[in-house]
């Protein structure tokens, strides 16, 4: 049975420069590299160009030197964050327990970069750290593009669920929230006023006139419901010629008017092909702060004593024993 071969193998003799090689070559992934003494307050500038020359050139002690430095490579978003993450006075209580602290900002020239603090050695306190800044722009522009594609799948997402739902959940003859919504949704919901109505007389008009007719009484009148109301009210066709209305946030008085507006409109709607058939509806609601099929007997109730009269608007209000 032959050897493994042994791939892992000693450096060469002339370690200094093979290191130094892996440096020079470490360094390209790098716009700067230096080695800093912040008890000493020295730099060692392990990559650096003559732009961060010039700046560290311009000033007097090494965390001036530090600062303009980060401050001239920043665009002006990111100016107090990276002037903050370089105070090197916080460095030993930021790298308790940590080899390694970063801050990611907008330069001006560079785009996105990394600011990289790494400890060396293990000094107590902590007295020399290598001070990298790292082009990241490649990599923030795949974050980026990443966001937007899942931004864009959530969207689609959304607009299938949206697209399911109301195939689910709208009636196809009305076009208003069907049975099923109510059940599933409505039902335990919030309300400050819930109605129910419906078309006086619609047997009367399907035996007379046809179901034909009785859908276009139908359709019109959910039509003129859903016109009638708020975006944050709900129209629902409960069953057959039953429809119920949920009101958010109206008052009593104003509850009772808008009822009777819809009352009066309801009169006045015409079925294109069926001009003897005039139309009129119930309605019975109650008010107060209360959940949805908690107040729906107290409405079903009110209804039951407009139907005694049709063409009107009965209101009790909601009240828990």
């Amino acid at each position: 049975m032959s050897k493994p071969k042994k791939f892992v193998v000693e450096p060469p003799a002339d370690t200094v420069e093979y290191f130094e090689a892996i440096t020079r070559a470490t360094s390209e992934l790098y716009v700067s590299i230096h080695v800093l003494d912040i008890v000493n307050g020295t730099a060692i500038p392990i990559k650096t160009n003559q732009f961060i020359d010039k700046f560290m050139e311009e000033c007097d002690s090494l965390q001036e030197s530090v600062t303009n430095i980060m401050v001239n490579l920043a665009a002006d978003e990111s100016v107090e964050t990276i002037r903050d993450f370089t105070i090197l006075s916080t460095l030993p209580e930021r790298m308790k327990g940590v080899n390694v602290v970063t801050e990611i900002f907008h330069g001006k020239i560079h785009g996105w970069c990394k600011a990289i603090f790494v400890r060396i050695g293990d000094d107590a306190p902590l007295r020399r750290v290598l001070y990298l800044v790292e082009n990241v722009n490649e990599q923030v522009s795949r974050i980026e593009e990443q966001k937007k594609l899942l931004e864009h799948s959530r969207k689609q997402h959304d607009m299938i669920v949206t697209s399911m739902n109301e195939k689910i959940y709208t009636d196809s003859l009305s076009r208003v929230m069907n049975r099923k919504y109510f059940d599933e949704k409505l039902a335990s919901q919030n309300c400050q006023a819930l109605v129910i109505a419906d078309i006086d007389l619609f047997k009367g008009i399907n035996d007379n006139y046809g179901h034909q007719c009785g859908d276009e009484a139908i359709a019109a009148v959910a039509s003129m419901l859903q016109s009638a109301v708020r975006c944050m009210d709900c129209v629902v066709r409960y069953g057959g010629d039953e429809f119920l209305i949920s009101f958010k946030g109206i008052k009593p008085d104003v509850l009772k008017a808008r009822l009777e507006q819809i009352c009066a409109a309801v009169g006045k709607i015409q079925l294109p092909g069926y001009p003897d058939v005039k139309l009129s509806m119930s309605f019975g609601g109650t008010y107060g702060d209360g959940i949805v099929s908690e107040m729906f007997s107290f409405a079903d109730k009110a209804l039951y004593e407009s139907k005694k009269k049709r063409n009107c608007v009965t209101l009790v209000p909601y009240e828990l024993n």
